[in-house]
């Protein structure tokens, strides 16, 4: 079922795996029920540039800015999954108490904008219900086909032999700058794109085809994985627990395709810095004319 969505290439030097896998992932799947379930807990850690925070005009905020940065960059998510669904959601954590209000725009920026990701392997569709200026929207898509190439590694994640799979991928490349708050350079007509390497180990002892965030179709669940600047890594994973969660397709939002929203974002995301270099300038020429 599951096993004809995955791509996988192997290589040269893992004959062996080419043939090993498919038995051992059939032999697997049949000890596990259509009703199993499963939940694993990710940390994830996004690597950012810091250097904006040695600028003295960020003196006075910099103890403000670091402890921003380490909520956005350090994130910790739960997926629960059956045999042929998941969903993946931050664990929320409690605002910063600084009196500054409990609006977080700096995960506007940083990170990925998942509010619930719901992946059902059967219909080969994710959908992400996400918050964005007050408004929810359900971004709509068919799975991404990962191109995946085994390389014939393994390693334990855990109590879990976990193998190496990679494969090459296209993201936006970020220009956004701390120093100007803002994203200039990056508008909607204006994108600048780079190929990245993503590195997975997934554990074939829990044979589903998914993994945290919008990574899937492994042989096995993913514990690890990495790209340009982010890292989930799996800390905990309770198989049939107790007590059980009901995965559901998210429903709150207007449908739209996860391309359009970006486009969406952006668009007020500029139309927001207009907003308020128009109230600075207007306040500038205030204070000159007093």
């Amino acid at each position: 079922m599951w096993l004809s969505f995955c791509y996988i290439k192997m290589n040269n030097k893992s004959n062996f795996m080419k043939y090993f896998f498919p038995f051992f992932i059939f032999f697997a799947s049949l000890s596990y029920s259509q009703e199993f379930q499963g939940k694993a807990v990710y940390m994830s850690k996004v690597g950012v540039d810091k250097s904006f925070l040695d600028n003295p005009r960020f003196g006075q905020y910099k103890g403000y800015m670091e402890k921003m940065l380490k909520q956005n960059t350090e994130k910790d998510y739960v997926l629960n999954f059956n045999s042929t669904e998941s969903i993946y959601r931050e664990i929320e954590k409690l605002d910063i108490e600084d009196g500054r209000g409990g609006f977080n725009w700096m995960a506007q920026y940083i990170g990925e904008n998942i509010g619930k990701l719901y992946k059902n392997i059967n219909d080969k569709v994710s959908i992400n219900e996400t918050e964005f200026m007050g408004r929810f929207f359900l971004l709509t898509d068919p799975l991404e086909e990962q191109k995946w190439k085994m390389t014939g590694e393994s390693k334990k994640i855990g109590k879990y032999t976990c193998y190496k799979a990679t494969y090459e991928k296209e993201v936006e490349e970020a220009t956004f700058s701390f120093g100007n708050f803002n994203q200039a350079q990056n508008t909607p007509n204006k994108k600048k794109m780079k190929k990245v390497n993503v590195v997975a180990w997934f554990t074939p002892e829990i044979p589903i085809a998914t993994g945290p965030s919008r990574y899937g179709g492994l042989p096995g669940l993913i514990l690890e994985v990495s790209d340009d600047q982010t890292t989930l890594l799996c800390t905990k994973i309770v198989m049939n627990p107790t007590d059980k969660v009901k995965i559901k397709k998210p429903k709150k939002g207007k449908i739209i395709a996860t391309s359009d929203f970006l486009v969406l974002q952006d668009e007020k995301r500029i139309e927001a810095r207009e907003m308020w270099q128009k109230r600075r300038a207007s306040g500038s020429t205030a204070r000159l004319n007093r």
